[in-house]
């Protein structure tokens, strides 16, 4: 199945987008949790405050859908 992974800031940067500025295409095998595709794809938990789809907001024990969109907002920080 595919889904599409969205994000901005410096997990925008881990994330490499692919299809536009900010959205990488993935390709999942099986059943899988958001949890178990973004350690798949390398990009640290730390990096994800929280992800947010079909106006809810997902733990990362969510399973997506095929052809699901899903935003990932990083951490806020600043000075």
């Amino acid at each position: 199945m595919t889904i599409y992974l969205r994000s901005g800031g410096k997990l925008r940067d881990q994330l490499k987008p692919d299809v536009d500025e900010y959205t990488r295409r993935v390709e999942v095998d099986g059943d899988l949790t958001l949890k178990e595709i973004l350690t798949t794809l390398g990009i640290p938990l730390a990096f994800v405050a929280f992800a947010f789809t079909d106006g809810m907001l997902r733990r990362l024990d969510y399973k997506p859908s095929d052809g699901e969109t899903i935003t990932l907002q990083p951490p806020v920080s600043g000075g």
